[in-house]
């Protein structure tokens, strides 16, 4: 790559494309111009313009490119461990800045009080992730969400294990109801028996702390199943806006279990 050098070509044009986002706030620039230009602050003496056009190719996108296992972004002719490290940072960022745009604790709290909200929250968190990842939310009375734990990494059948810290968690934390989600990378979005046989232990342990589990959700790239609701039979748009409200009130006062067998 050619070095940029004081008062040359790239110097110049680095100032030019500074300009052009600054008058427009960056709504002007191409996917591989922005990407171009968070290369800048990695990579200061280089031209950046065709290492991004190159990355965008290898990944398919800007998206692509920030979701890329860093050693994969590193195959790529000048992507070093430290520009590979930056991208994964600003693709976590991005991820964390999605979520925190949707449940801003400044704002009054939203209700988490359909399956399609709680889908909408949950989406952006497992956006590029290539492992298996737990998080268990707790609600109060009225599905305002008052915790998003990170349970762990890996197979599910290691939750297992966890059962005990997460009644813990629901219990300390003065929950209402609980719902666990977790993610299957491969693309498949059916569960598996392992997530069948965690969901029921999990249920029979909250209900002994009259916790109500009201779901465990599966999701797989931006789609969503539960596992437990008996309102499967439900068209996906009728059960994405069905109550959870509804669905807590019912299993406060039912006296059997919660997973339909």
């Amino acid at each position: 790559m050619e070095k940029e050098r004081k008062g040359g070509v790239h110097t110049g044009h680095r100032a030019r494309m500074k300009q052009r986002f600054t008058e427009n706030d960056g709504k002007g620039l191409a996917d591989h111009e922005l990407l171009e230009m968070l290369l800048y602050y990695i990579i200061p003496r280089c031209d950046t313009n065709d290492l991004a056009h190159r990355l965008i190719e290898e990944f398919g996108s800007l998206v692509g490119v920030l979701e890329a296992d860093a050693a994969m972004l590193c195959r790529v002719d000048g992507i070093k461990e430290n520009a590979a490290l930056y991208l994964k940072l600003l693709g976590e960022t991005a991820r964390r800045y999605t979520s925190g745009k949707l449940f801003d604790e400044k704002a009054e709290a939203p209700a988490f009080d359909t399956p399609a909200k709680i889908a909408a929250f949950m989406i952006p968190r497992y956006m590029g992730i290539n492992v298996e990842r737990v998080y268990l939310l707790l609600f109060d009375n009225a599905m305002h969400m008052i915790d998003c734990y990170h349970v762990c990494d890996g197979s599910i059948s290691g939750v297992a294990l966890s059962i005990r810290r997460i009644v813990e968690r629901a219990y300390r934390k003065g929950a209402t109801a609980a719902i666990l989600t977790h993610n299957h990378p491969g693309g498949m979005i059916s569960p598996s028996g392992d997530d069948i046989q965690l969901t029921r232990r999990l249920d029979e342990a909250l209900r002994l702390m009259e916790i109500p589990l009201l779901e465990h959700y599966v999701f797989a790239e931006r789609r969503y199943a539960p596992i437990m609701s008996a309102q499967r039979a439900k068209s996906e748009a009728e059960y994405a806006a069905s109550s959870l409200v509804d669905l807590l009130h019912a299993r406060l006062s039912a006296h059997h279990g919660l997973i339909e067998e």
